[in-house]
């Protein structure tokens, strides 16, 4: 027989059989919240209680991101051009996804380094050390600080963090992101509170999420809100989204035939 090209842990659909993660789709849809089954599905187990409150506060934190983010700003624009289904615009807006935008996989990738280092004998906050002096010493901002609409503190990353508090999912995990924070600042002189971005990369790693998931979560926390948008781009009267733009190239030539002054006869534009 020849082998399987594909093999999949996820899930199982067959001839009258619909399985996530071994457990039928049809009892997932009698007995589960939908918060129950992303955990089960990406995670491949049912939460816990508290997990499950916590996991609930991370898909509520990101909901909508105003103009103020390119997630909304790409779906609006090519919903605009695409009225007839909201599906372009919602698949742009979660194309924004980047090293800038919803991004908490660096800050759990950041935990992960300190644990790393401290494997090797040094104690958690020499790590953490280690760690912060890195980002000055290469210029780099450390990820998940600072937001410019909030620079005394994000609202929505202290209250994903009251949560996890609340039910027992803030550990010595986020404290390792917490020592790595607090010398950065020390180095840098600087005070930048954790964003939201931080605080899900620091949450999610306490529920057992790996950084490559983590961007994956997130997009399903704003999802409704890019859906949202779409709806209402596409349901305002008809308009295709444009935006003013300068020009900064070289002045315009009265003829294609002569050149402009100082360009070398015969040579070929740039580009």
């Amino acid at each position: 027989m020849p082998k399987n090209e594909w093999t999949t842990a996820v899930g199982e659909v067959a001839h009258g059989v619909v399985n996530v993660r071994g457990y039928p789709l049809a009892e997932i849809i009698e007995r589960l919240s939908f918060t129950d089954a992303v955990f089960l599905t990406v995670r491949g187990e049912l939460p816990s209680p508290s997990q499950r409150r916590l996991m609930d506060a991370v898909l509520c934190s990101i909901l909508e991101h105003g103009f103020y983010a390119p997630t909304t700003i790409a779906a609006r624009l090519v919903a605009s051009a695409n009225p007839q289904s909201i599906i372009p615009g919602v698949a742009a807006g979660a194309l924004t996804i980047g090293s800038i935008t919803v991004s908490p996989q660096h800050t759990a990738e950041l935990i992960q380094e300190v644990d790393r280092i401290a494997a090797n004998g040094l104690s958690t906050g020499d790590a953490a050390l280690l760690v912060a002096e890195g980002f000055v010493s290469r210029r780099e901002r450390m990820p998940g600080l600072g937001h410019p609409l909030h620079p005394d503190g994000d609202p929505r990353a202290i209250a994903l963090q009251a949560v996890a508090e609340e039910t027992g999912n803030w550990t010595e995990i986020s404290a390792r992101y917490l020592k790595v924070r607090s010398a950065y600042l020390e180095l840098t002189g600087r005070n930048l509170p954790i964003n939201i971005d931080g605080m899900l990369g620091c949450v999610l790693s306490e529920l057992g999420f790996r950084p490559v998931e983590m961007p994956g979560i997130a997009a399903i926390s704003f999802m409704p809100g890019v859906i949202a948008h779409c709806v209402e781009e596409i349901t305002a009267p008809p308009t295709l989204r444009i935006a003013d733009g300068e020009y900064t190239g070289p002045a315009t030539v009265t003829s294609t035939v002569r050149p402009r002054p100082g360009d070398a006869v015969g040579q070929r534009p740039p580009g």
